[in-house]
């Protein structure tokens, strides 16, 4: 059964064009030449990169396309590692930055600097979650929010799969996955706190996760 993307917003979208290898000392010099500096370590979800942060990022989306690494596994992950538990991930600037520079680097090409800003630009992070359940509408009109102590983040906008696909065990439980995916602003939360991050499908129930942020970039 295809899944039917529900909307309860708009999310912001990265467009990625084609650009090809002549633009590659374009783009290093646009970013201030620092693909060879030594990593910087992240204290928390960088909400304003430094150049030389945005230089090893891009490095490192490029070298893991060299290693043939997949985009999707350059995500930060969090929940399950077993393939029919919960299970989700952020969309952070930097974590944007290293799956985008992946994307162009299995073409064998590099993101220019109009991609790298605008990936910069974003003042959501995306979170993306996938649950299941035992109906084909057990995820539609399911919400998720950020808990940060005593303060409770709520997203900008909340999508989610209007009718959910059938897993691999179908018709033994789990029956059905869904997405679920909320767009926070970067300044309605703090990126250095621990954070448990909640989804309630529409049918009931809660699905959570704790995740320590400052670890994430």
């Amino acid at each position: 059964m295809k899944s039917r993307f529900h909307s309860a917003g708009v999310a912001g979208i990265v467009p990625m064009g084609r650009i090809r290898m002549c633009l590659v000392g374009f783009c290093l010099l646009c970013i201030g030449g620092t693909l060879g500096v030594p990593a910087t370590k992240s204290l928390a979800i960088e909400v304003s990169p430094t150049t030389v942060q945005v230089g090893q990022a891009i490095k490192q989306g490029l070298q893991a396309a060299t290693d043939r690494v997949l985009p999707n596994r350059l995500y930060a992950w969090f929940g399950s590692d077993e393939e029919l538990r919960p299970k989700g991930f952020l969309m952070t600037k930097m974590n944007g930055l290293t799956v985008l520079a992946s994307h162009f680097g299995l073409r064998g090409e590099t993101p220019s600097e109009t991609e790298i800003q605008r990936i910069l630009a974003e003042e959501t992070m995306l979170v993306s979650v996938t649950i299941f359940g035992e109906t084909p509408a057990f995820a539609d009109n399911s919400y998720i929010v950020l808990n940060q102590g005593e303060k409770l983040v709520k997203p900008l906008n909340v999508r989610f799969d209007g009718v959910a696909q059938r897993t691999k065990v179908w018709p033994d439980a789990p029956r059905y996955k869904a997405k679920v995916i909320g767009s926070f602003q970067y300044d309605a939360f703090d990126p250095n706190a621990k954070t448990r991050i909640m989804v309630f499908p529409s049918q009931g129930g809660e699905v959570s996760f704790d995740v320590e942020f400052s670890r994430i970039p």
